[in-house]
């Protein structure tokens, strides 16, 4: 009866055993003679914020600008307005 039958206790790739991933947590028990593996996860990265860089022109067809070192929309409008000489509010 194929139903009755257990799956392999690990998982098979190209006929070999897979080693667990780097930080993941293994739940086997170790072996005899073995000792337990605890893996330690991995170091927290700082988190980086992307660098926003804008391409941009004036409708009537002005050379395109790039627009850098902005961190919100605000920001991004001023430069705009800076670089194309024109009142922020417009």
């Amino acid at each position: 009866d194929r139903g009755a039958q257990e799956p392999p206790a690990k998982p098979m790739e190209n006929g070999a055993a897979q080693e667990p991933r780097a930080g993941a947590t293994t739940t086997e028990a170790p072996g005899p003679g073995q000792a337990a593996a605890v893996p330690t996860p991995p170091p927290a990265q700082p988190r980086v914020r992307p660098r926003l860089v804008f391409h941009t022109q004036l409708a009537h067809g002005s050379s395109t600008s790039k627009i850098e070192g902005f961190t919100n929309v605000k920001e991004l409008y001023a430069k705009i307005a800076e670089v194309f000489s024109i009142s922020p509010t417009e």
